[in-house]
């Protein structure tokens, strides 16, 4: 199965994020929603990467649907080198911006069925609300096999998206990192802000606080997902 019109599919679906002024505005300005989820992610990210690594330094770390490059300029804040970050990406009608950004970063334009590198070639592959985007369960299945297969023995894949699929021709289908991987997986449901038991101080009456308290927080969103080691 070649997955051509699915890919053109992916393809037109994020064409206009590059041009789109609203779009930009959106997601690049400060929008509640924008700087709410940006740093959900970094926490949710520092979290869980945090309980296998004290540093990304001397991790080669690709990144899968990469848009501009926008999370593989947030690693750099982390410790990770230029050299070792890498983007893919279906389109590439936003690299000219995330080059222009950041001109040591190499983002490619691929297939969007294939992975073109050898195999167990990276510590970390990223995926922040691409599978969620893709046309179809056998695409997003293949992609997921690509990303098997060029993680290292001991390396992991972090996962950010939606719990549903957004992409028009297969809309609000459940995302769950388990239908991909047989890897070890630790998740978090994530909202726009943090839960409100998770701002409280460790003790008793926090405990006994929690389930009253997170009724009121924000609907979870998002699933983050440290799934690895890579047996």
């Amino acid at each position: 199965m070649g997955f051509e019109s699915e890919i053109e599919s992916a393809r037109r679906h994020t064409a206009s994020y590059a041009t789109d002024p609203q779009f930009r505005t959106y997601w690049l300005g400060f929008t509640r929603e924008s700087r709410n989820l940006r740093a959900q992610q970094l926490r949710a990210f520092g979290e869980l990467m945090g309980s296998v690594t004290p540093t990304l330094s001397g991790w080669r770390i690709l990144d899968v649907g990469c848009g501009d490059g926008r999370w593989l300029r947030s690693l750099l804040e982390l410790d990770a080198k230029p050299e070792d970050l890498i983007g893919i990406d279906v389109s590439d009608l936003r690299f000219e911006i995330g080059r222009a950004k950041n001109p040591l970063i190499n983002l490619m334009k691929t297939d969007g069925k294939t992975i073109p590198f050898e195999d167990e070639y990276f510590d970390l592959v990223t995926q922040f609300v691409c599978f969620s985007n893709v046309p179809t369960a056998g695409l997003r299945k293949r992609i997921a096999g690509e990303i098997r297969r060029v993680v290292k023995r001991g390396g992991f894949v972090f996962w950010w998206d939606l719990l549903h699929t957004t992409a028009p021709a297969d809309p609000n289908v459940d995302l769950h990192p388990s239908d991909f991987f047989d890897w070890p997986i630790r998740q978090l449901t994530i909202g726009e802000v943090p839960r409100c038991s998770e701002c409280l101080r460790p003790g008793v009456l926090r405990y006994l606080l929690v389930p009253i308290l997170d009724c009121f927080g924000y609907a979870r969103t998002h699933v983050a997902a440290l799934i690895g080691p890579k047996g």
